[in-house]
């Protein structure tokens, strides 16, 4: 894509939604799903999965997209199945090649490597919802505003769950408002867990110095990991493990304690990460796991070889995937949270709704690089010490065009605290605290 066409971006808003039927190649794994008599759930016998045969499955998919994004999802899966960053053109989800069934730790016994960000209820690894059949509705198609509504009650716990998928004109995130509703008469204890699938960068899997973003100090290991990933707990901030070069092997790390609501991953290569935005109240679990760097069983149907993606899980609980939380009889839970790809910030120190911002110390000052999901054309920068405005800078910026700057030191200062200020014309949309010469932030404030 040309330097041209990226430019001109900003300049021509649109926002489309299109109802189409997309075929997707997939093992002929539904010849050995069966159901028991007790149980409404599709359970799958595997002797009798077609494992040579490959067929083409239709699927009714929703396409939502415009100037800055491409989204493509499966509402009858309750999946979200392609995120295109249309600056770059790249897919930042993993999808497989052709979908297969595996193994998985859940009341079914089962699980499909497709790929994109699935929503489980009600516990467990992947939980039982991904293999139901979902309803849809089209709540909203105006110039501004598409939203999808997709939701299923899950039979073993009785919960319903209602996802409202929302993109506006000018953003590249999108939103996802969630409800969770216990009708039964009894108190059901239940876990809800997003998992989006990331490769960010086009590739269809993890470029070698992919970098895992989570604002935690320290992370844990389950003892069945420990062998491949080292003792629990551990510190997290100059981890190794922060980059998939140094996974040897397969498993799982999880946060304990968020310093603040998002995660996301980082391509240093081709420039581009992913962000998941939310409350960190309501969704205090941060799990990742990867196959590991350059794995030899990443589950391809095509039997070809990949790098494999990154599972990182946002739950309602702390521990994946044992911990359950309690939902009273007749008790909702709700939430909103974004979704969005960013570029050229060489990281992640702080991420809202707005905006993915980097700041590191460099040899000659402080440098700062911002991507936001949405047009800012009155945007200022603002760094203050001791409560005076030092550098005040006017730019515009957009999702495809990101901002940088460095800031020499001697122009701010080396002993005090820096406030950075961003704001969006006379709204303050970001604020944190630095500490001259370390790339640690302290954060202050965060719009919703």
């Amino acid at each position: 894509m040309s330097n041209d066409t990226r430019q001109n971006y900003s300049s021509t808003s649109f926002l489309q939604l299109e109802e189409k039927l997309l075929v997707i190649q997939q093992v002929d794994y539904e010849s050995g799903i069966y159901y028991r008599s007790e149980s409404p759930l599709p359970y799958l016998d595997f002797k009798k999965v077609g494992w040579d045969r490959i067929i083409p499955k239709e699927h009714k998919a929703i396409v939502i997209k415009n100037q800055f994004v491409s989204i493509t999802i499966l509402p009858e899966m309750g999946r979200i199945y392609s995120m295109i960053y249309q600056p770059t053109g790249h897919e930042t989800l993993w999808r497989n090649d052709i979908i297969r069934p595996g193994g998985a730790n859940n009341e079914l016994g089962w699980w499909l490597w497709i790929g994109g960000i699935e929503y489980t209820l009600p516990k467990d690894e992947h939980g039982t919802s991904w293999a139901l059949m979902w309803d849809y509705e089209i709540l909203k198609n105006t110039e501004t505003c598409k939203t999808l509504r997709m939701q299923v009650q899950e039979p073993t716990s009785g919960l319903y769950h209602q996802i409202d998928l929302s993109l506006v004109a000018n953003s590249s995130a999108l939103k996802s408002d969630i409800s969770i509703w216990n009708p039964t008469p009894e108190t059901v204890n239940f876990a809800h867990w997003v998992n989006p699938m990331w490769a960010p960068g086009g590739k269809n899997e993890l470029t070698d110095q992919t970098e895992f973003l989570i604002p935690t100090k320290q992370v844990l290991i389950a003892e069945r990991w420990q062998k491949n990933l080292g003792p629990s707990p551990q510190s997290w901030v100059e981890n190794p493990l922060h980059y998939i070069c140094n996974w040897p092997k397969m498993g799982d790390l999880m946060a304990d304690g968020l310093d603040a609501g998002f995660y996301g991953v980082y391509s240093h290569e081709e420039e581009e990460g992913v962000v998941r935005v939310f409350d960190p109240d309501i969704n205090p679990g941060v799990d990742i796991w990867t196959y590991g760097f350059n794995p030899d069983d990443v589950p391809m149907g095509s039997g070809k070889k990949n790098k494999g993606y990154a599972e990182i899980w946002g739950g309602t609980v702390k521990h994946f995937p044992d911990e359950t939380a309690p939902l009273p009889a007749n008790g909702t839970i709700s939430w909103s949270e974004w979704i969005y790809p960013f570029q050229k910030t060489k990281g992640l120190s702080i991420a809202t709704e707005n905006v993915a911002l980097h700041h590191r110390s460099v040899s000659h000052g402080l440098e700062v690089s911002l991507c936001p999901s949405i047009s800012i054309i009155s945007a200022q920068l603002k760094f203050q010490v001791d409560g005076k405005t030092i550098i005040s800078k006017l730019f515009s910026t957009s999702p495809d065009n990101p901002y940088h700057i460095i800031i020499e030191w001697e122009k701010i200062s080396t002993s005090s605290n820096i406030l950075m200020i961003l704001l969006d014309g006379e709204e303050e949309i970001l604020r944190i605290q630095i500490q001259a010469f370390t790339p640690y932030f302290k954060f202050l404030k965060q719009d919703r």
